[in-house]
């Protein structure tokens, strides 16, 4: 999950929302007497500049300060704000729902055609990683688009992370617990993977490679460890979540953890 030296993230004057985007936000039908050009807020000017600035930072000196800095004038003035955040992060939060409950599904017995091939490979003794392959297929799409390369990039390191730290885990049978975790890993890695395709640029003026490394993994652990604290709030206020409507918790956890970054600045 590297940065991409081709992409120079985002421009301004541009609509802060991909043009999809109110495809898949329900509940957002403009009104009649609305002009439409008032309904597609448009990014300022520099939109990224205070988050580059605060990222070069923290690039350059490690400073934890720096970083919660540009993740906050990301989201606020880059992004719009933590609900933009969240709406955009839609596919992955719906990504993660879907994965939650595919874990639940394959504990219960369910899914008879990935737990047939799980089956399969195991009696070959494949490994673990072709086991992630044919879970991953399963629960994300591949049209081909940068989200959904993304999503499937993150759902494969965030099981390999898992079960490569505990090689008796079973994708099966997994706990509560596990199963958080994976989704708390994922939704990290997508966050990273957003804000590395917009601002990440700012990496490459590292001429150290390992200190460049150590950096975005220590970003990135930044982005899961705050998201992962958002989750266990909201699973503590609503233990039974996970059989109501887990996208739109999802997505609270995504707003949430980024409005702390806002209140940073």
């Amino acid at each position: 999950m590297g940065t991409s030296a081709s992409h120079s993230g985002p421009k301004s004057g541009v609509s802060l929302d991909p043009p999809w985007l109110s495809e898949i936000i329900q509940g957002q039908t403009p009104l009649a007497s609305e002009s439409p050009s008032l309904l597609i807020p448009l990014a300022p000017p520099a939109r990224y500049r205070d988050a580059r600035r605060s990222l070069t930072d923290y690039a350059k000196s490690g400073n934890k300060e720096a970083l919660t800095r540009s993740l906050g004038h990301y989201s606020k003035t880059g992004m719009g704000g933590s609900r933009k955040v969240a709406d955009r992060m839609q596919n992955s939060t719906s990504a993660a729902a879907g994965m939650y409950s595919a874990f639940q599904a394959l504990r219960s017995g369910g899914i008879s055609s990935v737990a047939n091939d799980i089956a399969r490979l195991k009696a070959e003794g494949a490994s673990i990683y072709s086991i992630i392959d044919v879970f991953v297929k399963h629960i994300c799409s591949d049209g081909g688009s940068l989200d959904e390369t993304s999503a499937r990039d993150s759902a494969s390191a965030a099981l390999s992370e898992l079960l490569e730290a505990n090689p008796n885990a079973d994708i099966q049978n997994l706990s509560d617990d596990e199963s958080w975790q994976i989704i708390s890993s994922f939704l990290g890695y997508e966050a990273f993977s957003r804000i590395q395709l917009d601002i990440g640029q700012t990496f490459e003026n590292l001429d150290s490679l390992s200190e460049r490394t150590f950096r975005l993994q220590e970003m990135r652990e930044y982005l899961e460890s705050e998201i992962t604290v958002q989750i266990n709030t909201l699973r503590n206020e609503n233990p039974h979540v996970a059989s109501t409507n887990l996208h739109e918790m999802l997505g609270s956890a995504i707003e949430r953890t980024f409005r702390v970054f806002e209140v940073s600045l």
